[in-house]
């Protein structure tokens, strides 16, 4: 969740922030966090809408980047042979984030965020996990329905502020035993149902802030489509090359920094 009242200027920040870290393995939930005590702005505040608007400039950075991907699962969905298995294994998935509805889960999530160290603690966590993949098996195994679970049991984790989705999906991914190639393309993948949970989870919320000016929401929106794009294409390009390790040094930094100072 997104902090409200925010200004223009920190509407285009968050945008940015959020665009950036969707998609890299640094945690976006835990940057926004961080952002928002920079800001000075409480994470509690409310924010939903301008939470829902950057997640959707994400989602759209995906759905394009992904767009071929996406026609095919959406001919599975309407019967054709052509992308049904995939879409059954991100159904699959997805079922592990149904734990993330049960009552008093989202008002943890939103106290954490408020929690400098904590925010920070899971980003060591993650960078340890990044630094794992080094020892990952080199396999190419298929996405089967245990494995797209576990890869989904890991999403469901990424809830905690400063655990990174992406790096957390691809890394159990590899640890499976999947391609590079393969891990990030169902990691990514998956975050879209993931992203419109997240999206109708706060819209449900849009009545308990302020509302903003559709000026700052379209910063907002356009920062996190733009960067988010840019991001995801470079970050493919560095799984494919089995090198989320390099992310390691800036997350024990960051993370060190946020426990240290909260």
């Amino acid at each position: 969740m997104l902090p409200s009242p925010v200004d223009p200027w920190q509407a285009l920040v968050l945008g940015a922030v959020q665009g950036a870290t969707e998609f890299l393995p640094v945690s976006s939930s835990g940057h926004l966090a961080l952002a928002a005590r920079l800001f000075g702005i409480d994470p509690a505040a409310g924010g939903h809408l301008l939470s829902v608007v950057v997640h959707g400039g994400t989602l759209a950075a995906v759905l394009v980047a992904y767009r071929r991907d996406v026609a095919r699962l959406i001919r599975g969905l309407a019967g054709a042979r052509d992308g049904r298995r995939e879409l059954a294994m991100l159904v699959v998935g997805t079922l592990p984030l149904v734990l993330a509805l049960v009552p008093g889960v989202r008002d943890a999530v939103v106290a954490l965020e408020g929690n400098v160290r904590a925010v920070g603690a899971a980003l060591v966590v993650t960078a340890l996990l990044l630094a794992s993949t080094r020892w990952a098996p080199p396999r190419n195994a298929p996405v089967s329905a245990v494995r797209a679970l576990a890869i989904g049991v890991a999403q469901l984790g990424a809830i905690v502020p400063g655990v990174s989705r992406s790096g957390s999906t691809i890394a159990t991914g590899l640890w499976l035993g999947l391609a590079p190639d393969d891990a990030a393309r169902f990691s990514f993948l998956l975050s879209i149902p993931a992203i419109l949970g997240a999206q109708i989870v706060e819209a449900a919320h849009l009545a308990e802030g302020p509302p903003l000016p559709t000026s700052t929401l379209a910063l907002a929106f356009v920062a996190s489509f733009v960067v988010g794009f840019a991001c995801l294409t470079w970050l493919l390009a560095i799984a494919r090359r089995g090198r989320l390790w390099v992310f390691v040094p800036y997350l024990l930094v960051v993370g060190t920094v946020a426990i240290a100072l909260g």
